[in-house]
């Protein structure tokens, strides 16, 4: 742990979890990934226990100019403007994905995708990146997704979409609604 004055509070390391007493280091290859040490995505434990490359997924692609060419990984999700897609699969819930990816049910055409960032520890709004921006300096000092919908279900997976908007906060994907 680490104390953040800023914060007025002790916080993990950015890749440890919080677990009864302190902080428990994740292993050197693996990443934060909600409230567990996980394998990074394009990754997976092997037999003897470290993260492996998985190949085909999370590759690079463009559905016109580099389409995914792996048999279980051969659907290609769009990346946000100006940035390549990865390739992945469809999905019909998340027990069909691997553990740092959600089954993106909201989408059409459902996919597993990853949620960059959640679950990292943080001292403000600064440490947080990607698909999660905002720092619950309030409580669990982890970067959560802000934003999503409460209809839609497109949180994380083991999270929901709390409406928070009565603190200023708007819609955030925690692990509980209080």
């Amino acid at each position: 742990m680490v104390y953040v004055a800023a914060a007025a509070a002790c916080v993990c390391e950015p890749n440890a979890i919080a677990v009864s007493g302190g902080c428990q280091p994740c292993a050197a290859d693996e990443i934060v990934a909600g409230a567990a040490c996980a394998c990074a995505p394009g990754k997976t434990k092997s037999a003897d226990n470290r993260c492996v490359t998985v190949a085909g997924l999370g590759d690079a692609c463009d559905t016109a100019t580099a389409p995914c060419t792996d048999a279980t990984y051969s659907y290609c999700a769009a990346g946000d403007a100006g940035t390549a897609g990865t390739c992945t699969n469809r999905c019909a819930g998340d027990s069909d994905c691997d553990s740092v990816y959600t089954c993106a049910t909201w989408e059409s055409a459902p996919y597993c995708r990853t949620f960059t960032g959640a679950g990292a520890s943080c001292a403000s709004d600064a440490d947080c990146v990607d698909d999660a921006k905002w720092c619950d300096i309030y409580k669990t000092h982890k970067c959560v997704v802000q934003g999503c919908s409460l209809t839609q279900r497109d949180c994380p997976r083991d999270t929901q979409c709390c409406d928070l908007s009565g603190y200023g906060f708007g819609t955030l994907c925690v692990e509980a609604c209080q």
